[in-house]
């Protein structure tokens, strides 16, 4: 058994010369050099689409993986976004797929899986692909995102020109644009700064919605506080607006990891700011009938006027507003679809201002400063009342003494071992991290760690006749409640639209062979994603951590929850015929994608478009046999009336150490059923005034 106080980081993969060679002959299966029969029903098929020339087609028809020597790339993402045990599962199955006796049992062929023709090995994956088996699925699934996404993602790839992406920044090379005011930098402390005497009133783990508030609220007050974070603090000016490096550097595991099963794909901030700074801008208030959900359990709170003002206050200070928006072409695609049908849609509040901002990198950060994160709101409040800050710091453990808390031993800039005194202690890590930091300070309610909830989401697309540019425009500005309450108690799932750029929309999109999918890869830019968010209600998840504290999540789709991200797959398919797409798709992969006929209209009361409906209803959503992501963690330290169905009392302050807080999504009684930033702000909001009245109380006591 390892120190449980010890930072460790896993070693890099090491595979062996036959290991490499299996890779490579898998890599070149999905992104493969294609057959001259197949390069001429590529450029038949995009005949009609005005989109590229006949040279364009034939230089991308004959890139294969090695010839854009991704394999470096997809090693660094694989270290990054894959487990260490599960690294090991990886060179285990390399291993028998390099052997005559390990492909015969895992393909049915007598000859090395390197050796097998390019077709041969496509046949295979497809095979596993639609197999009954959910272990076979999920070897398709794994081999095909750590190929596609690293490859189609890299900074200023060549696969970029045939899909007519631009891989530059649309709104700044435009010439209307106007750069906006720079802000000062945030004051970090340097390790030059720590004193073995240093102490603070608050130490606030965690950076995003729920510490940046926190601490903002303490600092106001007059209290000394300093904020914490593992992740690295970026100045606007440096980030990068690049898809691989923006994954890398902002998110944890350096952006899609995956569960410990493999059933969910999760994305979760890892930087200073948190999931503010790479959110989609999305803003909104938790509604009534949660609130009321809530307050049944005890939790009065959620009722109150005050925690309305507090929601309020939110809106005011993050910029939260409709003004100043103009939807991009997917956005309008879901406006246009719902209005046709009858189904209700809105303007989705941002936290810009009311700035207009054709900007589609918000999951890249805010280079111009203008979306309102923590870093860009309550942060500085709270540095422009004193408070001070440490990026690149893994907090070890909360100290305590006496059931008291009393300080934190942290690893600063992953190097210098530290113990900082502090009168208070608001872990805000996230629901990843938050429960690790409880377990590791020697906390043992049982609650820690589980009634994760994930909001699980998949994505539906539609290929329409004209250009639809995805990568233009801001990000997430309508949203339909369309296929809410789907059990009339208020869940469901919400329709909203995703960011997409070139690795995230080659790895959503199931793969049917290289050269179907380098023909959809071609006509990016004429498709419309819509994203199915689910309230999810009796999933079940949780996170733990292995002997070297690595984060491993466990998250099991309910019947239920699947029916709601079902219901909303329905509907939007609807949305996506009734604005006139002409072919779809499901992230299903055992349902084929439909199209209309040349002299079909596109029509939600089409025969053939409704049996279709029937297929994605039936096929479900079965094991690995479907993607499914999602982008909101919450639930895991959640708040109650007793420690025995929850970590946290009302106000925050855990149930077995004095003086130590919660204060982030990990406290929410259950899913949110919206983007969680404005109700986590608004809660944390509650959190620091309890601190605020309980330091009031004790200094009027020792007077």
């Amino acid at each position: 058994m390892s120190d449980p106080f010890r930072y460790y980081i896993a070693p890099p993969i090491d595979w062996s010369d036959d290991q490499l060679d299996t890779f490579r002959a898998i890599m070149d299966t999905f992104i493969a050099s294609l057959t001259p029969e197949e390069e001429e029903n590529l450029a038949k098929n995009l005949s009609n689409t005005g989109l590229h020339n006949r040279q364009d087609i034939r230089e991308f028809a004959q890139l294969s993986c090695t010839s854009l020597e991704t394999l470096d790339s997809i090693k660094a993402f694989v270290n990054r976004a894959v487990a260490p045990e599960k690294r090991q599962e990886l060179g285990m199955l390399l291993s028998l797929l390099s052997t005559r006796a390990g492909t015969f049992a895992l393909t049915g062929h007598f000859t090395e899986f390197k050796l097998l023709s390019r077709q041969e090995r496509e046949k295979v994956f497809l095979n596993w692909k639609d197999s009954f088996l959910p272990q076979l699925r999920l070897i398709y699934k794994t081999f095909f995102a750590i190929t596609c996404h690293p490859s189609y993602g890299a900074k200023s790839s060549v696969l970029h020109r045939g899909m007519g992406y631009p891989g530059l920044d649309v709104a700044r090379s435009h010439p209307d644009y106007k750069p906006f005011k720079e802000h000062e930098r945030l004051r970090m402390m340097s390790l030059e700064d720590l004193q073995p005497d240093l102490e603070f009133d608050a130490i606030v783990i965690g950076s995003g919605a729920g510490g940046g508030v926190t601490a903002a609220e303490l600092a106001k007050a007059g209290k000394s506080v300093l904020v914490i974070d593992k992740g690295t603090y970026y100045h606007a000016s440096e980030l990068e607006l690049h898809e691989a490096s923006a994954f890398a550097n902002l998110y944890e595991h350096g952006g899609f990891f995956s569960s410990g099963e493999g059933s969910i794909n999760i994305l979760a901030g890892s930087t200073f700011g948190g999931g503010t700074t790479v959110n989609w801008s999305a803003s909104l208030k938790l509604q009534h009938f949660v609130r009321e959900e809530w307050a049944k359990q005890g939790l009065s709170h959620f009722l109150s006027p005050k925690f309305a003002k507090d929601l309020d206050r939110v809106f005011e200070r993050i910029g939260a507003s409709t003004d100043g928006i103009k939807h991009n072409g997917p956005n309008q695609i879901l406006v246009d679809g719902c209005k046709q049908l009858g189904f209700p849609v809105a303007d989705l509040h941002q936290n810009t201002d009311g700035q207009a901002h054709a900007c589609n990198w918000c999951f890249a950060g805010c280079k111009d400063g203008i979306k309102n994160g923590t870093v860009n709101s309550w942060l500085r409040d709270a540095n422009d009342h004193g408070a001070r800050f440490l990026d690149r710091t893994k907090v070890l453990r909360v100290v305590t003494e006496k059931g008291v808390a009393v300080g934190v031993e942290a690893v600063v800039q992953y190097s210098h071992h530290v113990t900082i005194r502090a009168k208070q202690v608001v872990v805000a890590g996230g629901s990843l991290q938050s429960p690790g930091i409880l377990l590791r300070s020697g906390l043992t309610n049982k609650n820690i760690g589980r009634h994760l909830r994930l909001h699980p989401c998949s994505i539906t697309f539609g290929f329409f006749d004209r250009n639809i540019d995805m990568f233009e425009g801001s990000i997430m500005t309508a949203v339909s409640n369309v296929a809410e309450n789907v059990d009339h108690e208020g869940y469901g799932a919400k329709l909203e639209v995703p960011c997409l750029h070139p690795g995230s929309f080659a790895t959503v999109l199931p793969w049917r062979g290289a050269a179907h999918h380098k023909e959809l890869m071609m006509r990016y830019r004429q498709c419309a994603p819509i994203l199915i968010l689910a309230r999810d209600k009796d999933s079940t998840g949780a996170v733990r951590y292995d002997e070297h504290n690595n984060l491993i999540v466990d998250f099991a789709l309910s019947t239920h929850d699947r029916q709601s991200i079902l219901a909303g797959i329905d509907r939007s398919l609807l949305v996506l015929v009734a604005a006139g797409a002409r072919e779809l798709h499901t992230g299903q992969f055992g349902v084929e994608p439909f199209k209309f006929e040349p002299d079909e209209e596109s029509r939600v009361d089409n025969p053939r478009f409704m049996q279709w409906r029937q297929k994605v209803l039936k096929y479900g959503l079965p094991q690995d046999g479907a993607g499914v992501f999602c982008a909101h963690q919450m639930g895991t330290c959640r708040m109650g009336i007793s420690p025995k169905v929850s970590v946290t009392k009302p106000t925050g302050e855990t149930w077995e150490v004095k003086n130590l807080y919660v204060s982030d999504a990990s406290l929410f009684p259950s899913a949110s059923g919206v983007n969680p930033m404005v109700t986590t702000e608004a809660l944390a909001l509650h959190v620091a005034d309890t601190i605020l009245k309980t330091s009031d109380t004790s200094t009027a006591a020792k007077l």
